[in-house]
């Protein structure tokens, strides 16, 4: 990761951590944190949660539709 990128990371980890969006926790799993250019050219800060949801257990009783 460049300098200028791992910058802006790390800015948006800090702010987020600040306003309660985020907790730091120790886990075993984790997902890729990624800066995707927008049409501005500025960039969008997201996490690839691709690898996590495929070991991911699904629920076996899944919550009830209100029409059932």
């Amino acid at each position: 990761v460049s300098p200028v990128r791992k910058e802006i990371i790390s800015t948006e980890i800090t702010k987020m951590l600040n306003e309660g969006i985020i907790e730091p926790c120790n886990s075993p799993y984790a997902a890729p944190i990624t800066l995707q250019p927008k049409k501005d050219g500025s960039l969008r800060f997201c996490v690839d949660f691709r690898e996590l949801n495929a070991v991911t257990v699904r629920d076996v009783y899944p919550i009830p539709r209100i029409d059932d």
